[in-house]
C-alpha cells in the first residue's frame, strides 16, 4: 500500500454552524475545495480552507483549533 497520498497536505472546507467549526468537505486539490466553497456560498457564510494531514484525527485537530 502507498504512502504517497498520506505525505501530501490535505485541505478541508469548514464551516461555522451554531457557533462551532466542522468540517464539510475535503480533497487534497485546494483548487477543487474552493470549487465547493464557491457552490456553499449561499449555504454558509463563515467558511474556511484548512490544511492538514489526510486522517481524520488530524482534521479534527485542525478545527479544534478553530473552536
Amino acid at each position: 500500500m502507498s504512502t504517497k497520498n498520506y505525505t501530501r497536505p490535505y485541505y478541508t472546507l469548514a464551516v461555522k454552524e451554531d457557533g462551532q467549526w466542522k468540517p464539510e468537505f475535503g480533497d487534497f486539490d485546494k483548487d477543487v475545495v474552493k470549487d465547493e466553497m464557491e457552490d456553499c456560498a449561499d449555504e454558509w457564510c463563515d467558511m474556511k480552507i484548512i490544511k492538514s494531514g489526510v486522517d481524520q484525527a488530524a482534521i479534527d485537530a485542525e478545527i479544534a483549533k478553530l473552536n
